[in-house]
């Protein structure tokens, strides 16, 4: 049935909704709920799949909402419906008793989300959603319709023409190439199209390609004349003269732009190697790495045996800047900041950018180390002032590294290589720092570097094991869960402390194929406990950033589900608070990901980070883990103490259960059963332990083996 068309409002959302349900109730009162939201509600209800074809053909629908289970009709069958429709319209499934294996049913299916029937909070913000990314969806289609028109267009002129052509993205990929182009780069169409400009471009000219097309997507260009260099595939250079023109759509975005690519390769030889001893770095017209290294040189040199200072200037938080405001402003950053060096600086001081986001200073004739801290601090101070861009302040900190001549090196690359030490040093301070180079640091790197090898190497040589904790009950005093913790037996370094190991195995990216295996083992190791008779034990496992924020995370899960064959409800994942706290989208549907498969949520080491219960009622957190640092004062620090009782109340109030780390005296385990902790872990009960003694204790404690 149709409703009445509303009477149209400046201030209300025009909702097309096709309405499947059999209820005439729940369709008034959804559309009362969608009008209440702010939306100019058109709709219309239907209950069967004739019917849903007919109001397909008849009228443009904005959404469709349909109940799960109807007594001639279901979600399942509308989705075929919509499906053999051809149309790319949002489907919302809307059901009051929709259970997970229904739901994950339905998102298989093809339904964009699920929605308990009630839950307006919920399904507007859903609502939106589907409409902004079928907004998106139908945007793409139009923009691929108007490229291949373009292409049947200008086809017969790219393949005739004597000329190299192109038509590229906005951000520079190869859309079409004509022969003449491929003849000059020796490549066939197929090597070319899809890839970008820049793969294909010389390493010199890539940062002046691409802030030409930074500048043409800002509006600044809208085309350009200038020459650069191309590499052959036989490894040649072509010189080259392009002429690039971009095209616009309505709302002044760049479409895609045309170049005509002329070979000028024999009247530039002569150019060509005076080009190839270029020392300067194009964007901020400072030395390069090269230059620097030369001019280095001759300072030390003229200075005999006086000391010469080498400085390594890192921008902390450049990459950030980068990503959030793209390479445009992250070149007007770096162009501002190699301004405020150079300000920083006497006469005779060479500057230098050595990479993306680095730059040098040698500074000679320095009396006295003071002296080189003195700048130091200049420099940290001048940089940690406002850049500002984008038209919001920028802030861009820096770490340096410092190495003096002839103390810390008698040549140029020494110098360099240990103002880098240094500099790495500093950055484990923190942003904002300086340190000055002690050959003890070498030594540490070294050992880092050797750790880093054979970690590399210790999965392959079966080095790493789990041991378990077990996690106890304390109102029956039986063992409920296990924490699978991680340990490296190196048999060149013999035992390394995770505290060691696991954050190199972050910094490296070491720690995604280590986590797999983590998971994937403590899963296997559940499964085979429950077959033994330790019924409903749960597994805890430790899940890092890198993990967790993987795009397919939530894939990798259900593949170790079924290929150990662990029930979901049985696996606690434990995540770090900051993992919580970004209160991204993308991280809220992780979560809900998580939950639904019914695994169990835990927030580890709670209260050494940002120590807050409020941001945890919004997601779906099971426990909370107080950290050992509070239990091991307890009974005699009352700021500890309170802190523990704070928790443990605000965690029951948000209805989450509380476990406590680091047990290790009656004393403290009494002051947890008096303050309700429910579960407890710790050196009172028992210390990790491999499997068969974790077994062992098991079979004395675990309720379920007891009966």
């Amino acid at each position: 049935m149709n409703n009445p068309v509303n009477k149209e409002s400046k201030d209300r959302v025009p909702l097309r909704v096709l309405i499947i349900e059999d209820a005439e109730d729940d369709a008034l009162l959804l559309a009362r709920s969608l009008r209440q939201a702010g939306y100019d509600l058109v709709y219309e209800q239907v209950d069967t799949g004739k019917a849903m074809t007919s109001a397909l053909a008849e009228r443009e629908w904005d959404i469709v909402i349909s109940d799960y289970s109807m007594p001639h009709f279901s979600a399942l069958a509308a989705l075929e419906v919509l499906k053999q429709s051809g149309l790319d319209i949002p489907f919302i499934v809307l059901s009051g008793n929709i259970g997970e294996e229904t739901a994950v049913e339905s998102m298989r299916a093809g339904a964009h989300d699920y929605v308990m029937k009630g839950h307006t909070a919920r399904l507007l913000p859903a609502i939106d959603r589907e409409l902004r990314e079928a907004a998106s969806r139908r945007q793409k289609r139009c923009a691929e319709e108007t490229l291949l028109d373009s292409e049947q267009r200008f086809r017969s002129i790219f393949l005739n023409a004597i000329t190299g052509m192109a038509t590229l993205s906005a951000e520079g990929k190869f859309l079409q190439v004509n022969p003449a182009f491929c003849k000059m780069l020796q490549r066939s169409e197929e090597e070319l199209v899809g890839k970008t400009t820049y793969d294909f471009t010389h390493p010199s000219d890539v940062a002046l390609t691409r802030r030409l097309f930074s500048e043409a997507k800002a509006g600044q260009r809208q085309s350009v004349d200038y020459e650069k260099r191309f590499l052959c595939k036989d490894g040649d250079t072509l010189w080259a003269h392009v002429s690039t023109s971009w095209l616009f759509d309505d709302q002044k975005q760049v479409t895609y732009c045309i170049s005509l690519v002329h070979d000028i390769t024999p009247h530039l030889q002569a150019q060509q190697e005076i080009r190839q001893l270029a020392y300067f770095d194009t964007l901020t017209g400072l030395p390069n790495r090269q230059l620097f290294r030369e001019r280095c040189s001759d300072l030390l040199s003229l200075s005999g045996k006086h000391p010469v200072g080498v400085l390594i200037i890192d921008l902390d938080r450049f990459k950030g800047i980068n990503d959030t405001f793209g390479h445009d402003i992250g070149d007007q950053c770096l162009q501002e900041v190699s301004e405020r060096l150079a300000d920083c600086l006497e006469k005779g001081a060479i500057l230098a950018r050595l990479g993306p986001d680095e730059f040098a200073v040698a500074l000679p004739d320095i009396d006295n180390p003071e002296s080189l801290s003195f700048l130091a601090e200049k420099i940290l101070i001048v940089l940690s002032a406002p850049i500002e861009l984008a038209e919001q302040p920028l802030y861009c900190s820096a770490s340096i590294g410092l190495a003096l001549y002839p103390t810390d090196g008698g040549n140029v690359d020494t110098l360099i290589k240990h103002a880098g030490v240094a500099l790495h040093k500093s950055k484990e301070q923190g942003t904002g720092s300086y340190r000055f180079y002690d050959p003890e640091m070498n030594l540490v790197t070294c050992q880092r570097l050797a750790m880093e090898t054979h970690l590399r190497q210790a999965l392959e040589r079966q080095e790493l094991s789990l041991h378990y904790q077990p996690q106890i009950d304390l109102r029956s005093g039986k063992v409920i869960g296990m924490e699978a913790l991680l340990r490296w037996d190196s048999s060149a370094l013999g035992s390394v402390s995770p505290a060691q190991f696991i954050s190199l195995a972050e910094e490296t990216g070491l720690i995604l194929p280590i986590g797999a295996w983590v998971l994937e083992t403590a899963c296997k190791q559940a499964r085979q406990w429950h077959q033994a008779g330790f019924d409903n034990l749960r597994m805890a496992v430790n899940i890092s950033a890198c993990q967790f924020k993987q795009p397919d995370f939530i894939e990798r899960l259900d593949q170790v589900f079924q290929e150990t064959g662990l029930d979901p409800e049985y696996l606690e994942v434990e995540l770090t608070e900051s993992i919580v706290m970004e209160r991204s989208e993308e991280t809220l549907m992780t979560l809900t990901d998580l939950k639904i498969r019914g695994i169990k949520l835990a927030i580890d080491d709670f209260g050494t980070g940002y120590s807050m219960l409020s941001y945890l009622k919004y997601f779906p957190i099971d426990r909370i883990k107080i950290d050992r640092s509070f239990v091991r004062d307890i009974t005699t620090d009352s700021d500890d103490a309170a802190i523990t009782e704070a928790i443990v109340v605000m965690a029951h109030s948000l209805k989450l259960k509380v476990v406590a780390e680091g047990v290790e005296t009656e004393e403290q385990l009494e002051f947890l059963r008096g303050c309700g902790c429910e579960e407890v872990q710790g050196f009172y009960f028992s210390r990790p332990h491999p499997v068969d003694r974790a077994e062992l204790f098991l079979s004395r404690h675990f309720t379920d083996k007891n009966k």
